[in-house]
């Protein structure tokens, strides 16, 4: 009978996709009727002026859809729940939705608050000040909301890890967005990962929610896969990465299905991708004294295409790291105390291999580009000389 929920989920899965493929056009037209576009400058590697308003087929996509099936289940949790008919997993998805339906509202609120600021950068422009401030007071209200990280700790420590949690998250997709299909790929590949290990933790409201996000990108990405057609803008990026940091949080202690506690890491290895680049990029603008703030090309996937590979090979790479080791942190639900903390440990030592992987990669594309432009000079100068 858990096939009635599994085709619940498909039918919400595939009207979100089809929600933000009908936007996506419409956005488009309505960016370059306004001229909200992204235009190419020594910062960015697209060559072509760009509409921005992408992220707003996003979050409304996922907005409509949840907010219409959420209120249908409210409404009809006891017609619901005294139906013989529906399967006991579609009766305990009810129940869970009213269980948490002010998170879910939080959800909701906070991410709908994260994408209009968004949307004023991608229009108008905002200091990374004004964006902080605002990320800062919606996690302060998350928080407030209910939603707080499992971890054994002191009550004000919990609320400050949980509030530069969600800021940071959400920056880090925000940064990551700096090649066509990139952050939405990626933001894809982590909701279903995370979706997967929900529906496996018996809190399908959660997963639901990580599906709907999942499809709400995926319709997009239809328009936004190398050669983009539009970007998502920081409205997308920044609503990305708010909706998965919150879920993570309302459901890292719920997984019952755990081993040890060593799985509330799952959701840091699950979204290393983003943060990774994001803790680089701070790293590599530290030692070369440029301002944190300051927007430049040395992002995972401009190190990538400086070291030989092109954008979308270096997108694909990306797309598999993420796959790859998000999926390694799955094996946290089940593995002893020793084992996680083994398993942990290689993660922590393959970032540290991909950064020297990268620099080698570089170093040696340098090299090799210096003698090619000796190559030809040489060659120039003895058909002259000739």
């Amino acid at each position: 009978m858990n096939i009635q929920f599994y085709l619940f989920v498909t039918y919400i899965f595939f009207l979100t996709i089809a929600i933000s493929l009908t936007i996506v056009p419409f956005l488009i037209r309505l960016a370059k009727r306004f001229d909200i576009i992204d235009y190419p400058n020594h910062r960015k590697i697209h060559t072509a002026p760009t509409p921005l308003l992408g992220g707003c087929a996003i979050f409304g996509a996922f907005t409509i859809v949840l907010s219409i099936h959420l209120s249908i289940v409210v409404l009809l949790k006891d017609a619901i729940a005294s139906n013989l008919l529906l399967s006991p997993r579609l009766q305990f998805y009810a129940h869970n939705t009213t269980f948490i339906t002010k998170q879910v509202l939080a959800v909701i609120l906070g991410g709908l608050v994260i994408a209009f600021v968004g949307l004023i950068d991608d229009i108008k422009g905002l200091s990374i000040t004004v964006r902080l401030a605002v990320e800062t007071a919606v996690a302060f209200f998350t928080v407030w909301m209910g939603f707080k990280s499992y971890i054994f700790l002191p009550e004000v420590t919990t609320w400050i890890i949980t509030i530069f949690w969600i800021v940071g998250v959400t920056n880090a997709f925000n940064l990551l967005d700096g090649a066509d299909g990139l952050a939405g790929g990626v933001g894809v590949i982590s909701s279903c990962i995370l979706a997967g290990i929900m529906f496996f933790g018996n809190q399908p409201l959660i997963g639901m929610l990580l599906l709907t996000l999942a499809a709400a990108i995926a319709g997009f990405l239809r328009y936004n896969l190398p050669p983009a057609r539009i970007f998502m803008g920081s409205a997308g990026s920044m609503f990305i990465g708010y909706i998965l940091s919150v879920t993570t949080i309302l459901a890292t202690f719920t997984i019952s299905n755990a081993s040890t506690n060593y799985v509330v890491a799952l959701p840091i290895v699950i979204l290393s991708m983003p943060l990774y680049d994001t803790f680089s990029v701070i790293f590599l603008r530290s030692i070369k004294k440029i301002p944190i703030a300051k927007g430049d090309l040395n992002h995972l996937v401009h190190r990538l295409m400086r070291a030989g590979f092109p954008q979308r090979k270096a997108v694909v790479i990306i797309y598999l790291m993420s796959f790859i080791i998000g999926m390694l942190g799955v094996f946290l639900i089940w593995t002893t105390e020793l084992q996680s903390i083994l398993l942990l440990s290689f993660i922590v030592i393959l970032f540290v291999g991909i950064f020297f992987f990268e620099y080698f990669l570089t170093k040696q594309n340098h090299r090799l580009l210096k003698l090619k432009k000796l190559s030809d000079y040489s060659t120039t100068n003895s058909a002259l000389s000739g």
